[in-house]
């Protein structure tokens, strides 16, 4: 009996040391760990320490009922269920390491079930990782299989030839009492709260606090809690304070600044796929990368102030056609029944006489966008089936220009007033565009830098095409971003990430062109497109029109569990794990996390009540 309970402790020593290698490959992969001291990287594993042994203990339950229920074997009988168990374990353990590594690298936050509400598209989820090195990242899964099986049989092996059959009535309920103490581990100590994230955040560095985090615990928490949206986790305030403190944000009834020739203009919006202000030279960006949006810059209005809503193209789009703000640790389009309550332009635009229609190269499916489109009651959804397969030229669908010579075909002598939607593609990972290349280099900046140019070149060539059309004269073009992007690198103020660029221009732009400065977020379209419509906007909730002179400068984003806040000559970054500011810049008071904590608290209870 004694060599079994020797095993079960043997076996959560091992499966906190795996995880514990497991982290320091964690910190080789991420270029962040070069900011990090030798005394922070110490905290790291010392207070990921916990929550290894927390999620060592899950492991160890099955392994160690097996043991407690099996005294009367001998354990050679055993060890081959025992050694089943382990490398299915040890295989769901390396795919997440393995998988956390660049979905950190990539979005900055642990794996979650965020990639499984992407799995009923395998094909357009395929083509979102293709710029990762699938290769040698694979080649890393099968070494730390082969590495952990080898180890985990050794560890078996070595308590063959000791372990021997006892009477189950006596080894039974002690081993039994021994598997129920893992309870202790697992529930993170003797303290008050069990596990939680929080437990190991330490440091003032917030990529020191999720480098803390064991990314297969963070897994298991997000799976269990996947359903539990019964309840605002993010109550800052007694009952209807939240809401009292967004009142500075509610405009008081003014006229907005008429920018149009007509209150019935067509309408298309053309959604950049990952069009941050980061590739455009006027707002900041690099040089070269956006030439043709450029030029177009003078000839109409830059809101050089807007920004994303979310991180996700998803969240995006329902920030842009509902108004509605991106939720930190929920999406709504994953959920139609939610969706389908929001208020939509292409709702709206219908109503009001408009011939309406969305055009996408790649399969509408993914993500429940189609569900969405529906709801917004399209006329015409056209998508990846609409084209020929000698048009689909990468892993998404139809190329850039490809669909905007469509939408000049179909155009043709079409309905008007019409509102197209059109969500581009080309610029998605895995950055693969019809062009010679422009930015040398393989590495993943060069291939989005070259996505972004042909994205850009697309685009001048529609609106080229588009100026010689007879509905142009009476036609509004809104460019903007489904959200922003990391690449390419140009700070580490992960604000820039969100700033994108919303320009309008088209002949029935009757205002001359400049630069719009008011701060404002995508949510912020909605309202500003339909009082130039002169139409109601009352169900548009979150929307706030940025021509309305009254207006606050205001915007607010989330991200995995956090949210930003920019105003003038100021913003800010909270993690709502750690309850603390990550970044700030200029003159950040209490007030400004406060305004974003209602503002985070009443629109995530407004997500729960659809």
């Amino acid at each position: 009996m004694k060599s079994r309970l020797l095993l079960m402790l043997a076996y959560l020593i091992g499966w906190t040391s795996w995880l514990v290698v497991s982290r320091i490959l964690f910190l080789i992969y991420q270029p962040q760990t070069s900011q990090l001291d030798g005394s922070t990287l110490a905290g790291v594993f010392a207070h990921g320490l916990r929550m290894d042994l927390s999620t060592a203990g899950y492991l160890t339950v099955l392994p160690a009922l097996l043991i407690a229920l099996t005294p009367g074997l001998a354990f050679k009988k055993v060890s081959i269920p025992l050694r089943i168990l382990t490398f299915i374990e040890l295989i769901i353990v390396s795919f997440i390491t393995v998988a956390d590594l660049e979905i950190f690298r990539t979005w900055g936050f642990h794996l979650d079930i965020t990639p499984l509400h992407y799995l009923k598209s395998p094909r357009e989820a395929a083509a979102s990782v293709a710029a990762s090195p699938i290769l040698s990242l694979l080649t890393l899964l099968v070494a730390l299989l082969l590495v952990g099986n080898y180890c985990f049989n050794r560890l078996i092996h070595r308590f063959i030839s000791s372990v021997k059959p006892v009477r189950w009535w006596i080894a039974t309920p002690v081993l039994l009492v021994a598997s129920t103490a893992l309870i202790l581990p697992i529930r993170g100590g003797f303290q008050l709260a069990p596990m939680n994230v929080s437990t190991v955040y330490f440091s003032p560095v917030a990529f020191a606090n999720y480098a803390a985090v064991t990314p297969q615990w963070n897994f298991m928490h997000s799976f269990l809690e996947r359903n539990k949206y019964g309840a605002n986790p993010f109550v800052f305030f007694p009952k209807g304070q939240a809401n009292r403190a967004l009142q500075v944000l509610r405009q008081p009834v003014a006229d907005s600044l008429p920018l149009l020739s007509t209150s019935r203009p067509n309408v298309i919006l053309i959604v950049w796929e990952s069009f941050t202000a980061k590739s455009v030279a006027v707002l900041g960006g690099r040089t070269g990368v956006t030439p043709q949006f450029e030029k177009l810059v003078h000839e109409g209005l830059l809101f050089n102030q807007f920004y994303a809503s979310g991180d996700r193209s998803e969240k995006g789009l329902i920030a842009l056609l509902s108004g509605f703000p991106a939720q930190a640790t929920a999406s709504i389009m994953t959920l139609p029944s939610k969706a389908a309550k929001l208020p939509t332009l292409g709702q709206k635009l219908k109503t009001a006489g408009y011939a309406t229609s969305f055009y996408y190269g790649g399969e509408t499916e993914f993500a429940n966008i189609k569900s969405y489109l529906y709801h917004n009651q399209f006329d015409r959804i056209v998508s990846k089936s609409d084209f020929k397969p000698s048009d689909w030229n990468s892993k998404w669908g139809a190329h850039d220009h490809i669909v905007y010579n469509r939408i000049l075909s179909d155009l043709n002598g079409a309905k008007t007033p019409f509102f197209v939607s059109l969500f581009t593609l080309s610029s998605h990972e895995p950055f693969e565009v019809p062009m010679p290349t422009v930015f040398p280099g393989k590495e993943e900046e060069s291939l989005f830098l070259n996505s972004m140019y042909y994205a850009d070149r697309s685009l001048g060539a529609f609106i080229a095409q588009a100026k010689k059309q007879p509905w142009w004269s009476n036609t509004l073009i809104i460019i903007t971003a489904d959200h922003g992007h990391r690449l390419p690198v140009l700070s580490t103020d992960r604000v820039r990430d969100f700033h994108i660029p919303m320009l309008w221009l088209g002949g029935a732009l009757k205002a001359k062109p400049r630069f719009i400065d008011q701060i404002g977020s995508q949510t912020d379209l909605a309202a500003t497109l339909l009082h130039q419509l002169h139409l109601v906007t009352s169900e548009f909730k979150w929307s706030r029109d940025l021509l309305n002179p009254q207006n606050r400068p205001f915007a607010y984003f989330a991200f995995n569990n956090g949210f930003g806040v920019v105003q003038p000559n100021r913003h800010l970054l909270f993690d709502n794990t750690s309850r603390q500011l990550i970044s700030a810049r200029g003159d950040v008071g209490k007030q400004d996390i406060e305004l974003g904590e209602a503002y985070e608290e009443e629109s995530f209870q407004d997500f729960l009540n659809k």
